[in-house]
């Protein structure tokens, strides 16, 4: 997982997600649950064509990896646009834009799913009862999730977030550095992604849901699966031709082309667009500080 930056251009973020087809899509929100409030439907049922168009742009800003296990997704599986607070249990978030990021379908659907631990009080929801106005629900609609072109909605939905306290990682708002270390084992050739528990540590969660959870890292490893066997393996791949590289260039005998470009492909693994970026900028700043 590596730091990923949204943009703000209206070319970028298309129109479902501000304006009128944001007002239109929230005021269909707010009506089903003032249907569920009045016993007339159990649950709401979303429509994906209304968050389909967010793909495009958020692939280009992951390079088209997942943003969680940093994988390809044209290879671990198609990109999801993924729901970070879950639409089941955030319902007036379903169609927010801040809301999404692609993650790989493993990542989502097999190991998060409708998963969202947290150390504070929960955002609170829209308040719809039986008998809110249709004049009430008109006067709200466009308002229950920032506009991702209006930067104050967006520094409120930020704070907002950060008074929730999650205990999994987003890598539009955190930055994994702080959070994660990874271990190689040359034996089973395999890499498995650890707390960085000397750069942050917090206590034990108290959680019903959640029992026995020591930190927001292991609570993202565990909850995201980045450490599923074909994770591990791959990222030893990767690590392998790394310490090749690595090695190279270690040896006084090696002509000056031939450390050039040993020295720029060790820079191309750590570009954001390669897979396990995160990982391979880890090692290299681990080695260079020990002399490895």
């Amino acid at each position: 997982m590596i730091r990923l930056r949204r943009s703000r251009s209206k070319t970028d973020i298309r129109a479902n997600f501000h304006g009128q087809k944001k007002r239109t899509f929230e005021k269909e929100l707010l009506s089903n649950q003032r249907r569920i409030r009045r016993g007339e439907i159990q649950k709401h049922t979303f429509n994906s064509n209304y968050w389909k168009p967010a793909k495009e742009q958020l692939l280009v800003e992951t390079d088209g990896k997942c943003a969680y296990c940093e994988a390809p997704t044209s290879v671990v599986a198609f990109g999801d646009v993924e729901h970070y607070r879950p639409k089941s249990r955030y319902w007036w978030l379903a169609y927010c834009y801040d809301n999404y990021l692609i993650s790989c379908q493993l990542c989502n659907q097999r190991f998060k799913r409708d998963n969202f631990p947290i150390q504070n009080r929960k955002m609170r929801s829209p308040i719809i009862r039986r008998n809110t106005t249709d004049a009430f629900i008109a006067s709200k609609a466009g308002t229950i999730a920032p506009n991702p072109l209006n930067q104050d909605e967006v520094d409120d939905f930020t704070r907002e977030h950060k008074q929730e306290r999650p205990f999994l990682l987003n890598p539009y708002f955190d930055d994994p550095v702080e959070y994660f270390a990874w271990r190689a084992d040359d034996v089973l050739r395999e890499v498995e992604v650890t707390p960085n528990s000397e750069n942050f540590q917090v206590e034990v969660i108290v959680n019903t849901e959640n029992p026995g959870v020591e930190s927001i890292a292991a609570a993202s490893i565990q909850y995201y699966g980045l450490n599923r066997m074909e994770l591990r393996v791959g990222r030893y791949d990767i690590y392998h031709k790394y310490r090749v590289f690595k090695t190279t260039l270690e040896d006084d005998r090696i002509r000056p082309e031939t450390q050039e470009r040993n020295i720029n492909a060790i820079e191309r693994m750590k570009t954001p667009g390669a897979p396990f970026a995160g990982m391979i900028r880890y090692f290299d700043e681990l080695f260079s500080v020990s002399g490895r």
